[in-house]
Protein backbone atom coordinates (compact mmCIF):
# COMPACT_ATOMS: atom_id res chain seq x y z
CA UNK A 1 0.00 0.00 0.00
CA UNK A 2 2.75 2.54 0.86
CA UNK A 3 4.29 1.74 -2.53
CA UNK A 4 1.36 2.56 -4.43
CA UNK A 5 0.60 5.70 -1.96
CA UNK A 6 4.19 6.87 -3.64
CA UNK A 7 3.38 5.85 -7.48
CA UNK A 8 0.14 8.09 -6.96
CA UNK A 9 2.02 10.73 -5.28
CA UNK A 10 5.09 10.61 -8.02
CA UNK A 11 2.12 10.67 -10.90
CA UNK A 12 0.04 13.20 -9.57
CA UNK A 13 3.48 15.08 -9.23
CA UNK A 14 4.25 14.53 -12.66
CA UNK A 15 0.70 15.66 -13.99
CA UNK A 16 1.17 18.70 -12.56
CA UNK A 17 4.50 19.51 -13.96
CA UNK A 18 2.66 19.04 -17.38
CA UNK A 19 -0.10 21.40 -16.72
CA UNK A 20 2.20 23.70 -16.33
CA UNK A 21 4.82 23.47 -18.49
CA UNK A 22 2.19 22.44 -21.75
CA UNK A 23 0.62 25.98 -21.92
CA UNK A 24 4.21 27.77 -22.62
CA UNK A 25 5.17 25.39 -25.16
CA UNK A 26 1.93 24.68 -27.33
CA UNK A 27 3.00 25.51 -30.39
CA UNK A 28 -0.52 24.87 -32.43
CA UNK A 29 -2.93 27.52 -32.95
CA UNK A 30 -5.99 28.00 -35.86
CA UNK A 31 -7.67 30.31 -37.60
CA UNK A 32 -9.49 32.58 -37.47
CA UNK A 33 -9.00 33.63 -33.72
CA UNK A 34 -5.32 32.19 -32.98
CA UNK A 35 -5.39 32.83 -29.57
CA UNK A 36 -8.65 31.14 -28.76
CA UNK A 37 -6.94 27.11 -28.85
CA UNK A 38 -3.87 28.31 -26.68
CA UNK A 39 -6.67 29.85 -24.22
CA UNK A 40 -8.72 27.08 -24.14
CA UNK A 41 -5.87 24.78 -23.82
CA UNK A 42 -4.21 26.73 -20.40
CA UNK A 43 -7.65 27.34 -18.97
CA UNK A 44 -8.47 22.92 -19.13
CA UNK A 45 -4.67 22.54 -17.79
CA UNK A 46 -5.51 25.05 -15.16
CA UNK A 47 -8.67 23.69 -13.82
CA UNK A 48 -6.53 20.16 -14.16
CA UNK A 49 -4.08 21.58 -11.55
CA UNK A 50 -6.46 22.07 -9.07
CA UNK A 51 -8.08 18.77 -9.21
CA UNK A 52 -4.81 16.99 -8.96
CA UNK A 53 -4.42 18.87 -5.43
CA UNK A 54 -7.82 19.50 -4.29
CA UNK A 55 -7.47 17.40 -1.49
CA UNK A 56 -4.42 18.79 -0.02
CA UNK A 57 -4.33 21.27 2.91
CA UNK A 58 -3.48 24.68 1.99
CA UNK A 59 -1.33 27.52 3.38
CA UNK A 60 -3.72 29.59 5.66
CA UNK A 61 -5.30 32.56 4.08
CA UNK A 62 -5.19 35.89 6.16
CA UNK A 63 -8.70 37.19 7.86
CA UNK A 64 -10.40 39.11 5.26
CA UNK A 65 -11.98 42.71 6.75
CA UNK A 66 -14.94 43.71 6.13
CA UNK A 67 -13.79 46.63 4.40
CA UNK A 68 -12.12 44.69 2.12
CA UNK A 69 -14.96 42.18 1.69
CA UNK A 70 -17.00 45.40 0.52
CA UNK A 71 -14.35 46.56 -1.34
CA UNK A 72 -14.04 43.93 -3.21
CA UNK A 73 -17.81 43.30 -3.69
CA UNK A 74 -17.55 46.79 -5.25
CA UNK A 75 -15.47 46.12 -7.96
CA UNK A 76 -16.78 42.73 -8.95
CA UNK A 77 -20.18 44.71 -9.45
CA UNK A 78 -18.53 47.19 -11.61
CA UNK A 79 -17.26 45.06 -13.54
CA UNK A 80 -20.13 42.97 -14.57
CA UNK A 81 -22.04 45.43 -14.66
CA UNK A 82 -19.80 47.79 -17.41
CA UNK A 83 -19.18 44.47 -19.37
CA UNK A 84 -22.93 43.97 -19.35
CA UNK A 85 -24.52 46.76 -20.24
CA UNK A 86 -21.77 49.80 -21.22
CA UNK A 87 -20.71 48.14 -24.44
CA UNK A 88 -22.98 49.13 -27.86
CA UNK A 89 -22.86 45.38 -28.96
CA UNK A 90 -21.49 42.60 -26.06
CA UNK A 91 -18.96 40.34 -28.00
CA UNK A 92 -19.95 36.57 -26.32
CA UNK A 93 -16.67 35.27 -26.73
CA UNK A 94 -14.67 38.11 -25.37
CA UNK A 95 -17.07 38.32 -21.96
CA UNK A 96 -16.84 34.70 -21.63
CA UNK A 97 -13.66 34.74 -21.87
CA UNK A 98 -13.07 37.57 -19.37
CA UNK A 99 -14.83 35.41 -16.98
CA UNK A 100 -12.67 32.31 -17.54
CA UNK A 101 -9.89 34.12 -17.50
CA UNK A 102 -11.06 35.16 -14.00
CA UNK A 103 -11.92 32.02 -12.80
CA UNK A 104 -8.29 30.46 -14.11
CA UNK A 105 -6.63 33.20 -11.78
CA UNK A 106 -8.93 31.68 -9.15
CA UNK A 107 -8.51 28.03 -9.43
CA UNK A 108 -4.48 28.51 -10.01
CA UNK A 109 -4.50 30.94 -6.94
CA UNK A 110 -5.73 27.94 -4.77
CA UNK A 111 -3.05 25.81 -6.76
CA UNK A 112 -0.80 27.89 -5.37
CA UNK A 113 -1.76 27.98 -1.73
CA UNK A 114 -1.89 24.05 -1.86
CA UNK A 115 2.00 24.96 -2.96
CA UNK A 116 2.74 27.32 -0.95
CA UNK A 117 2.65 24.75 1.84
CA UNK A 118 5.83 23.29 2.42
CA UNK A 119 4.74 20.23 3.57
CA UNK A 120 2.86 19.22 0.52
CA UNK A 121 5.99 18.76 -1.34
CA UNK A 122 4.56 20.51 -4.62
CA UNK A 123 6.93 23.33 -4.72
CA UNK A 124 10.19 21.44 -6.29
CA UNK A 125 7.49 20.76 -9.17
CA UNK A 126 6.45 24.15 -9.89
CA UNK A 127 10.31 25.49 -9.90
CA UNK A 128 11.19 22.44 -12.51
CA UNK A 129 8.13 23.15 -14.48
CA UNK A 130 9.03 26.88 -14.85
CA UNK A 131 12.72 26.23 -15.52
CA UNK A 132 11.86 23.45 -17.86
CA UNK A 133 9.69 26.01 -19.55
CA UNK A 134 11.90 28.55 -19.96
CA UNK A 135 14.95 26.92 -20.48
CA UNK A 136 13.15 24.45 -23.56
CA UNK A 137 11.81 27.74 -24.64
CA UNK A 138 14.98 29.70 -24.88
CA UNK A 139 16.65 26.55 -26.93
CA UNK A 140 14.28 26.68 -29.08
CA UNK A 141 14.42 31.12 -29.71
CA UNK A 142 18.51 30.16 -30.28
CA UNK A 143 17.51 27.64 -32.81
CA UNK A 144 14.57 30.00 -34.56
CA UNK A 145 17.63 32.78 -34.56
CA UNK A 146 19.73 30.52 -35.97
CA UNK A 147 17.48 29.07 -38.89
CA UNK A 148 17.76 25.76 -37.31
CA UNK A 149 14.14 25.11 -36.23
CA UNK A 150 13.04 24.56 -39.55
CA UNK A 151 13.23 20.62 -39.45
CA UNK A 152 11.37 20.67 -36.01
CA UNK A 153 7.89 22.00 -37.92
CA UNK A 154 5.04 21.61 -36.90
CA UNK A 155 6.16 21.00 -33.09
CA UNK A 156 7.99 24.42 -33.34
CA UNK A 157 6.44 27.64 -34.14
CA UNK A 158 8.75 29.32 -37.81
CA UNK A 159 8.97 32.32 -37.42
CA UNK A 160 10.44 34.81 -40.35
CA UNK A 161 14.56 34.34 -39.99
CA UNK A 162 16.11 36.19 -37.63
CA UNK A 163 13.29 36.37 -35.42
CA UNK A 164 12.73 34.37 -32.10
CA UNK A 165 9.72 33.90 -29.90
CA UNK A 166 9.33 29.60 -29.18
CA UNK A 167 5.88 28.62 -29.21
CA UNK A 168 4.54 31.97 -27.37
CA UNK A 169 4.12 33.65 -31.26
CA UNK A 170 5.10 37.18 -30.03
CA UNK A 171 8.88 38.36 -28.60
CA UNK A 172 7.97 40.42 -25.88
CA UNK A 173 6.09 36.81 -24.30
CA UNK A 174 9.21 34.84 -25.20
CA UNK A 175 10.93 37.19 -23.30
CA UNK A 176 9.08 37.31 -20.20
CA UNK A 177 9.47 34.07 -20.07
CA UNK A 178 12.48 33.56 -19.81
CA UNK A 179 12.53 36.35 -17.24
CA UNK A 180 10.34 33.96 -15.39
CA UNK A 181 12.82 31.06 -15.52
CA UNK A 182 15.02 34.26 -14.16
CA UNK A 183 13.35 34.81 -11.33
CA UNK A 184 12.84 30.83 -10.56
CA UNK A 185 16.58 30.13 -11.32
CA UNK A 186 17.47 32.83 -8.86
CA UNK A 187 15.19 31.92 -5.77
CA UNK A 188 16.62 28.40 -6.23
CA UNK A 189 20.29 29.66 -5.54
CA UNK A 190 18.89 31.90 -2.97
CA UNK A 191 16.79 28.50 -0.75
CA UNK A 192 19.35 26.12 -1.64
CA UNK A 193 21.86 23.92 1.05
CA UNK A 194 24.51 26.31 1.66
CA UNK A 195 27.90 23.66 1.75
CA UNK A 196 31.66 24.05 1.79
CA UNK A 197 33.28 24.65 -1.73
CA UNK A 198 34.96 21.41 -1.58
CA UNK A 199 32.08 19.72 -1.02
CA UNK A 200 29.88 21.00 -3.79
CA UNK A 201 30.40 18.69 -7.25
CA UNK A 202 31.12 20.61 -10.60
CA UNK A 203 27.92 19.81 -11.71
CA UNK A 204 25.91 21.09 -8.82
CA UNK A 205 27.95 24.70 -9.30
CA UNK A 206 27.47 24.34 -12.68
CA UNK A 207 24.53 24.06 -13.88
CA UNK A 208 22.45 27.25 -12.34
CA UNK A 209 25.44 29.20 -14.60
CA UNK A 210 24.59 27.02 -17.33
CA UNK A 211 20.82 27.45 -17.31
CA UNK A 212 21.46 31.32 -16.79
CA UNK A 213 23.33 31.57 -19.67
CA UNK A 214 21.17 29.38 -22.06
CA UNK A 215 18.10 31.75 -20.55
CA UNK A 216 20.54 35.25 -21.43
CA UNK A 217 20.74 33.66 -25.20
CA UNK A 218 16.86 33.44 -25.60
CA UNK A 219 16.46 36.53 -23.88
CA UNK A 220 18.90 38.05 -26.30
CA UNK A 221 17.93 36.14 -29.53
CA UNK A 222 13.90 37.74 -28.85
CA UNK A 223 15.36 41.48 -29.32
CA UNK A 224 12.60 42.18 -26.74
CA UNK A 225 13.25 45.93 -24.67
CA UNK A 226 10.50 44.79 -22.69
CA UNK A 227 13.12 41.89 -22.05
CA UNK A 228 15.75 43.49 -21.64
CA UNK A 229 14.22 45.96 -18.87
CA UNK A 230 12.95 42.99 -16.57
CA UNK A 231 16.45 40.97 -16.61
CA UNK A 232 18.18 44.64 -15.45
CA UNK A 233 15.55 45.26 -12.58
CA UNK A 234 14.73 41.49 -11.41
CA UNK A 235 19.31 41.47 -11.49
CA UNK A 236 18.73 44.54 -9.47
CA UNK A 237 16.39 43.63 -7.02
CA UNK A 238 17.89 40.16 -6.28
CA UNK A 239 21.23 41.78 -5.74
CA UNK A 240 19.69 44.06 -3.41
CA UNK A 241 17.91 41.35 -1.53
CA UNK A 242 21.02 39.04 -1.42
CA UNK A 243 23.40 42.13 -0.40
CA UNK A 244 20.77 42.54 2.81
CA UNK A 245 20.39 38.80 3.73
CA UNK A 246 24.49 38.60 3.78
CA UNK A 247 24.90 39.52 6.80
CA UNK A 248 22.57 36.32 8.16
CA UNK A 249 23.22 34.06 5.22
CA UNK A 250 26.51 35.02 3.69
CA UNK A 251 27.13 31.34 2.45
CA UNK A 252 24.09 31.27 0.61
CA UNK A 253 23.40 35.30 -0.40
CA UNK A 254 26.81 35.45 -1.74
CA UNK A 255 26.21 33.08 -4.86
CA UNK A 256 22.88 35.11 -5.69
CA UNK A 257 24.41 38.29 -5.61
CA UNK A 258 27.32 36.83 -8.35
CA UNK A 259 24.20 35.17 -10.32
CA UNK A 260 22.41 38.16 -9.84
CA UNK A 261 24.94 41.01 -10.73
CA UNK A 262 25.96 38.59 -13.77
CA UNK A 263 22.36 38.11 -15.20
CA UNK A 264 22.20 41.58 -17.27
CA UNK A 265 25.71 41.24 -18.14
CA UNK A 266 24.89 38.07 -19.44
CA UNK A 267 22.49 39.53 -21.90
CA UNK A 268 24.68 42.13 -23.24
CA UNK A 269 27.18 39.26 -23.79
CA UNK A 270 24.80 36.84 -25.64
CA UNK A 271 23.47 40.44 -28.03
CA UNK A 272 26.89 40.44 -29.05
CA UNK A 273 27.69 37.03 -29.99
CA UNK A 274 24.52 35.37 -31.26
CA UNK A 275 24.33 38.26 -34.32
CA UNK A 276 27.74 36.88 -35.00
CA UNK A 277 27.25 33.23 -34.45
CA UNK A 278 23.77 33.64 -37.06
CA UNK A 279 26.52 35.48 -39.91
CA UNK A 280 28.78 32.73 -39.16
CA UNK A 281 25.97 29.90 -40.15
CA UNK A 282 23.57 31.59 -42.10
CA UNK A 283 25.25 34.28 -43.91
CA UNK A 284 23.56 37.25 -42.78
CA UNK A 285 23.94 38.94 -39.09
CA UNK A 286 21.28 39.12 -36.98
CA UNK A 287 19.51 41.81 -35.05
CA UNK A 288 21.14 42.94 -32.62
CA UNK A 289 19.12 44.01 -28.79
CA UNK A 290 21.37 46.13 -28.21
CA UNK A 291 20.76 48.03 -31.52
CA UNK A 292 17.19 47.89 -30.93
CA UNK A 293 17.09 49.17 -27.12
CA UNK A 294 19.59 52.17 -28.47
CA UNK A 295 16.86 52.62 -31.10
CA UNK A 296 19.04 51.86 -33.99
CA UNK A 297 17.19 49.26 -34.98
CA UNK A 298 13.07 49.72 -35.49
CA UNK A 299 11.04 47.11 -37.26
CA UNK A 300 8.00 49.78 -37.35
CA UNK A 301 7.10 53.37 -38.28
CA UNK A 302 6.81 56.26 -35.59
CA UNK A 303 3.33 56.48 -36.23
CA UNK A 304 2.72 52.71 -34.22
CA UNK A 305 5.14 53.88 -31.49
CA UNK A 306 3.70 52.89 -28.07
CA UNK A 307 3.93 57.05 -27.34
CA UNK A 308 1.41 57.82 -30.27
CA UNK A 309 -1.04 54.92 -29.20
CA UNK A 310 -0.99 56.06 -25.74
CA UNK A 311 -1.48 59.61 -26.27
CA UNK A 312 -4.52 58.12 -28.49
CA UNK A 313 -5.73 56.07 -25.75
CA UNK A 314 -5.51 59.07 -23.24
CA UNK A 315 -7.56 60.71 -25.69
CA UNK A 316 -10.20 58.16 -26.03
CA UNK A 317 -10.11 57.88 -22.07
CA UNK A 318 -10.98 61.30 -21.44
CA UNK A 319 -13.48 61.39 -24.27
CA UNK A 320 -16.02 58.76 -22.16
CA UNK A 321 -14.46 59.16 -18.41
CA UNK A 322 -16.83 57.70 -16.42
CA UNK A 323 -18.10 54.27 -17.87
CA UNK A 324 -15.41 54.00 -20.57
CA UNK A 325 -16.55 53.05 -23.97
CA UNK A 326 -17.45 49.25 -22.87
CA UNK A 327 -15.58 46.10 -22.60
CA UNK A 328 -13.94 45.07 -26.49
CA UNK A 329 -14.49 48.48 -28.00
CA UNK A 330 -10.92 49.88 -28.20
CA UNK A 331 -10.49 49.54 -31.53
CA UNK A 332 -13.80 50.59 -32.69
CA UNK A 333 -13.73 53.75 -30.44
CA UNK A 334 -10.55 54.00 -32.26
CA UNK A 335 -11.13 54.12 -35.75
CA UNK A 336 -14.08 55.97 -35.30
CA UNK A 337 -11.85 58.96 -33.52
CA UNK A 338 -10.97 62.45 -35.24
CA UNK A 339 -7.30 62.70 -33.12
CA UNK A 340 -5.68 66.31 -33.33
CA UNK A 341 -2.04 64.60 -33.53
CA UNK A 342 -0.74 61.93 -35.10
CA UNK A 343 -2.97 59.07 -35.50
CA UNK A 344 -1.69 55.27 -34.48
CA UNK A 345 -1.96 53.09 -37.52
CA UNK A 346 -2.02 50.23 -37.30
CA UNK A 347 -5.43 48.01 -36.13
CA UNK A 348 -5.56 48.34 -32.13
CA UNK A 349 -7.84 46.57 -29.67
CA UNK A 350 -5.21 46.74 -26.36
CA UNK A 351 -4.11 50.33 -25.17
CA UNK A 352 -0.42 48.24 -24.44
CA UNK A 353 -1.17 49.38 -20.96
CA UNK A 354 -3.30 47.53 -18.15
CA UNK A 355 -4.26 50.47 -16.01
CA UNK A 356 -4.72 52.63 -19.49
CA UNK A 357 -6.73 50.17 -20.86
CA UNK A 358 -9.09 49.65 -18.06
CA UNK A 359 -9.71 53.38 -18.07
CA UNK A 360 -10.17 53.10 -21.89
CA UNK A 361 -12.54 50.47 -21.66
CA UNK A 362 -13.89 50.59 -18.37
CA UNK A 363 -13.82 54.12 -16.99
CA UNK A 364 -11.46 55.83 -14.89
CA UNK A 365 -13.31 55.97 -11.96
CA UNK A 366 -13.27 52.07 -12.21
CA UNK A 367 -9.44 52.41 -13.39
CA UNK A 368 -9.14 54.08 -10.18
CA UNK A 369 -10.51 51.75 -8.08
CA UNK A 370 -8.43 48.87 -9.25
CA UNK A 371 -5.11 50.55 -9.18
CA UNK A 372 -6.31 51.66 -5.13
CA UNK A 373 -7.32 47.74 -4.28
CA UNK A 374 -4.09 46.99 -5.94
CA UNK A 375 -1.60 49.23 -4.20
CA UNK A 376 -3.58 48.78 -1.17
CA UNK A 377 -3.46 44.91 -1.53
CA UNK A 378 0.58 45.47 -2.04
CA UNK A 379 0.97 47.55 1.22
CA UNK A 380 -1.02 44.93 3.61
CA UNK A 381 1.58 42.48 2.26
CA UNK A 382 4.78 44.39 2.03
CA UNK A 383 6.77 42.40 -0.09
CA UNK A 384 10.01 44.63 0.75
CA UNK A 385 9.96 42.76 3.95
CA UNK A 386 9.96 39.43 2.77
CA UNK A 387 13.03 37.12 3.27
CA UNK A 388 11.75 33.44 2.08
CA UNK A 389 13.11 32.89 -0.88
CA UNK A 390 10.02 31.31 -2.56
CA UNK A 391 7.59 33.47 -1.09
CA UNK A 392 10.02 36.54 -3.15
CA UNK A 393 10.19 33.73 -6.28
CA UNK A 394 6.17 34.48 -6.00
CA UNK A 395 6.43 38.20 -5.72
CA UNK A 396 9.00 37.81 -8.67
CA UNK A 397 6.92 36.56 -11.39
CA UNK A 398 4.11 38.90 -10.37
CA UNK A 399 6.76 41.70 -11.07
CA UNK A 400 7.36 40.19 -14.38
CA UNK A 401 3.96 40.30 -15.51
CA UNK A 402 3.34 43.95 -13.77
CA UNK A 403 6.27 45.41 -15.91
CA UNK A 404 4.81 43.36 -19.43
CA UNK A 405 1.54 44.63 -18.32
CA UNK A 406 2.61 48.62 -18.48
CA UNK A 407 3.75 47.81 -22.30
CA UNK A 408 1.53 45.07 -23.84
CA UNK A 409 -1.23 42.85 -22.55
CA UNK A 410 0.26 39.45 -21.08
CA UNK A 411 -2.52 38.64 -19.43
CA UNK A 412 -4.99 37.98 -22.52
CA UNK A 413 -2.93 34.98 -23.09
CA UNK A 414 -3.57 31.70 -20.72
CA UNK A 415 -0.33 30.73 -19.68
CA UNK A 416 0.76 33.97 -17.99
CA UNK A 417 -3.03 34.12 -16.61
CA UNK A 418 -1.83 31.14 -14.87
CA UNK A 419 1.46 31.67 -13.26
CA UNK A 420 0.27 35.27 -11.64
CA UNK A 421 -2.34 33.31 -10.47
CA UNK A 422 -0.37 30.20 -8.89
CA UNK A 423 2.16 33.41 -8.00
CA UNK A 424 -0.54 35.18 -5.97
CA UNK A 425 -1.20 31.79 -3.71
CA UNK A 426 2.35 31.25 -2.94
CA UNK A 427 2.52 35.01 -1.90
CA UNK A 428 -1.66 35.01 0.09
CA UNK A 429 -0.72 34.71 3.23
CA UNK A 430 0.64 37.71 5.27
CA UNK A 431 4.48 38.06 5.60
CA UNK A 432 4.93 37.04 9.62
CA UNK A 433 8.16 37.57 11.24
CA UNK A 434 7.20 34.75 13.15
CA UNK A 435 7.28 32.53 10.02
CA UNK A 436 10.55 33.37 8.59
CA UNK A 437 12.84 31.39 10.41
CA UNK A 438 10.84 28.43 9.85
CA UNK A 439 10.29 29.32 6.49
CA UNK A 440 13.64 29.73 5.37
CA UNK A 441 15.21 26.66 6.89
CA UNK A 442 12.26 24.69 4.86
CA UNK A 443 13.46 26.38 1.73
CA UNK A 444 16.83 25.43 2.41
CA UNK A 445 16.19 21.67 2.76
CA UNK A 446 13.34 22.05 -0.33
CA UNK A 447 15.61 23.40 -2.79
CA UNK A 448 18.54 20.19 -1.43
CA UNK A 449 15.40 17.45 -1.74
CA UNK A 450 12.18 16.76 -3.37
CA UNK A 451 11.06 13.49 -2.08
CA UNK A 452 11.94 13.25 1.50
CA UNK A 453 9.39 14.33 4.34
CA UNK A 454 9.20 17.85 5.01
CA UNK A 455 8.33 19.67 8.77
CA UNK A 456 4.94 21.31 7.74
CA UNK A 457 5.02 25.07 7.73
CA UNK A 458 5.36 27.21 10.71
CA UNK A 459 1.41 28.99 10.61
CA UNK A 460 -1.52 25.66 11.03
CA UNK A 461 -2.26 24.51 7.55
CA UNK A 462 -5.85 24.88 6.87
CA UNK A 463 -7.56 21.74 5.80
CA UNK A 464 -9.58 21.26 2.91
CA UNK A 465 -13.59 21.30 4.27
CA UNK A 466 -15.94 18.70 1.73
CA UNK A 467 -17.53 21.64 1.20
CA UNK A 468 -14.34 23.74 -0.13
CA UNK A 469 -13.62 20.97 -2.24
CA UNK A 470 -17.12 20.49 -3.61
CA UNK A 471 -16.90 24.31 -4.66
CA UNK A 472 -13.58 23.58 -5.92
CA UNK A 473 -14.53 20.35 -7.58
CA UNK A 474 -17.61 22.18 -9.15
CA UNK A 475 -15.30 25.71 -10.24
CA UNK A 476 -13.51 22.94 -12.18
CA UNK A 477 -15.65 21.08 -13.82
CA UNK A 478 -17.34 23.76 -15.69
CA UNK A 479 -14.98 25.40 -16.58
CA UNK A 480 -13.47 22.29 -18.07
CA UNK A 481 -16.58 21.73 -19.81
CA UNK A 482 -16.96 25.09 -20.74
CA UNK A 483 -13.77 25.13 -22.59
CA UNK A 484 -14.42 21.79 -24.38
CA UNK A 485 -17.70 23.17 -25.65
CA UNK A 486 -16.43 26.40 -26.82
CA UNK A 487 -13.39 24.26 -28.44
CA UNK A 488 -16.37 22.39 -30.32
CA UNK A 489 -18.04 26.02 -31.42
CA UNK A 490 -14.64 27.21 -32.08
CA UNK A 491 -14.08 24.37 -34.56
CA UNK A 492 -17.53 24.53 -35.81
CA UNK A 493 -17.00 28.00 -37.15
CA UNK A 494 -13.21 27.45 -37.88
CA UNK A 495 -14.88 25.25 -41.08
CA UNK A 496 -15.66 28.71 -43.46
CA UNK A 497 -11.70 29.64 -42.98
CA UNK A 498 -10.37 26.17 -44.47
CA UNK A 499 -10.47 24.85 -47.76
CA UNK A 500 -12.73 22.18 -48.80
CA UNK A 501 -10.52 19.45 -48.65
CA UNK A 502 -9.58 20.31 -45.07
CA UNK A 503 -13.04 20.69 -43.48
CA UNK A 504 -14.69 18.06 -41.04
CA UNK A 505 -17.16 15.84 -43.10
CA UNK A 506 -20.33 17.16 -40.97
CA UNK A 507 -20.07 20.54 -42.07
CA UNK A 508 -18.47 20.33 -45.88
CA UNK A 509 -21.33 20.78 -47.47
CA UNK A 510 -23.08 23.95 -45.73
CA UNK A 511 -20.19 25.57 -43.53
CA UNK A 512 -22.05 28.55 -43.41
CA UNK A 513 -25.11 27.49 -42.05
CA UNK A 514 -23.18 25.52 -39.39
CA UNK A 515 -21.00 28.56 -38.52
CA UNK A 516 -24.16 30.78 -38.74
CA UNK A 517 -25.55 28.99 -35.10
CA UNK A 518 -22.46 29.31 -33.51
CA UNK A 519 -24.09 32.07 -30.13
CA UNK A 520 -20.40 31.88 -28.59
CA UNK A 521 -17.96 32.94 -31.68
CA UNK A 522 -20.87 34.61 -34.23
CA UNK A 523 -18.71 37.79 -35.18
CA UNK A 524 -16.58 35.36 -36.52
CA UNK A 525 -19.06 33.55 -38.51
CA UNK A 526 -20.16 37.36 -39.15
CA UNK A 527 -17.48 38.85 -40.58
CA UNK A 528 -16.63 35.37 -43.09
CA UNK A 529 -19.96 35.85 -43.98
CA UNK A 530 -19.66 40.05 -44.55
CA UNK A 531 -16.64 39.85 -46.31
CA UNK A 532 -17.54 36.85 -49.09
CA UNK A 533 -20.93 38.86 -49.39
CA UNK A 534 -21.59 40.78 -52.78
CA UNK A 535 -23.42 43.87 -51.90
CA UNK A 536 -26.91 44.16 -54.11
CA UNK A 537 -29.89 46.58 -53.19
CA UNK A 538 -31.79 43.78 -52.06
CA UNK A 539 -29.09 42.92 -49.37
CA UNK A 540 -27.94 45.97 -48.95
CA UNK A 541 -30.06 47.16 -45.72
CA UNK A 542 -29.20 43.26 -44.01
CA UNK A 543 -25.66 44.08 -45.12
CA UNK A 544 -25.81 47.79 -43.62
CA UNK A 545 -26.74 46.66 -40.72
CA UNK A 546 -24.52 43.02 -40.75
CA UNK A 547 -21.35 45.11 -41.12
CA UNK A 548 -22.24 48.07 -38.30
CA UNK A 549 -22.07 45.19 -35.92
CA UNK A 550 -18.76 43.20 -37.37
CA UNK A 551 -16.92 46.75 -37.22
CA UNK A 552 -17.18 46.11 -33.29
CA UNK A 553 -15.49 43.08 -33.76
CA UNK A 554 -12.73 44.06 -36.38
CA UNK A 555 -13.55 47.79 -38.00
CA UNK A 556 -10.61 47.04 -40.71
CA UNK A 557 -10.71 48.17 -44.07
CA UNK A 558 -12.87 45.75 -46.22
CA UNK A 559 -15.77 45.45 -43.42
CA UNK A 560 -15.60 49.41 -43.37
CA UNK A 561 -16.22 49.21 -47.24
CA UNK A 562 -18.97 46.63 -47.47
CA UNK A 563 -20.60 49.13 -44.82
CA UNK A 564 -19.91 52.17 -47.07
CA UNK A 565 -21.20 50.50 -50.05
CA UNK A 566 -24.45 49.28 -48.49
CA UNK A 567 -24.72 52.35 -46.88
CA UNK A 568 -24.55 54.20 -50.50
CA UNK A 569 -27.51 52.05 -52.14
CA UNK A 570 -29.58 52.71 -48.94
CA UNK A 571 -28.92 56.75 -49.71
CA UNK A 572 -27.36 57.01 -46.23
CA UNK A 573 -25.14 59.90 -47.39
CA UNK A 574 -23.87 61.39 -44.24
CA UNK A 575 -23.05 57.94 -43.15
CA UNK A 576 -20.79 57.40 -46.42
CA UNK A 577 -18.95 60.66 -45.31
CA UNK A 578 -18.58 59.47 -42.27
CA UNK A 579 -17.01 56.81 -42.92
CA UNK A 580 -15.27 57.30 -46.03
CA UNK A 581 -13.32 60.33 -43.61
CA UNK A 582 -12.50 58.01 -41.07
CA UNK A 583 -11.31 55.34 -43.69
CA UNK A 584 -9.27 58.18 -45.03
CA UNK A 585 -7.82 59.46 -41.80
CA UNK A 586 -6.24 55.55 -41.30
CA UNK A 587 -5.20 55.06 -44.53
CA UNK A 588 -2.81 58.51 -44.37
CA UNK A 589 -1.43 57.59 -41.01
CA UNK A 590 -0.16 54.42 -42.49
CA UNK A 591 1.85 56.61 -45.37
Amino acid sequence: MLSFEKSAVAARNVLLLLCLVLPWLNPFASSPSTGVVPLLLSWMLGACALLLVVDLSAEPAPSTSQGWVLAGGAWFMALAASVLWVPEVVDAALTSGLLAALVTVWVMAAVGRRVALLSNQLLPWVVAAWLAAAAVSSLLGVLQYLDLARDLAPWVNQPVRGDAFANLRQRNQFASLTSIGLVTLLAWVAARPSQPVLKRSVWRMAWPWLVLNLLAAGVACSLSRTGAVQWVVVGLLAAWWAWRQKSHQPTRSTPLLYMAVAAPCLVVLWSVCMPMLAAHLTGSQGASMILRVAGQAQDYGMCASRRVLWSNMLNLALQRPWFGWGWGEADLAHFMTAYSGPRFCDLVDNAHDLPLHVAVEFGLPFAALSIVLGLAWLVRRQPWRETNAWRVMGWGVLLVVGLHSLLEYPLWYGPFQMAAGLSLGLVWAMPLPSRHGMDNTQAERLAGQSTTALPSSATVPTPQTSQQQNIALLVCSLLFLGCLYAAWDYNRVAQIYRPVASRDAPYRDNPMGHAKQSWLFRNQADFADLTTRTVTSDNAADTYALALRVMHYSPEARVVQKAMDSAKLLGLTDEVMKLTDQLDAVRKAAL
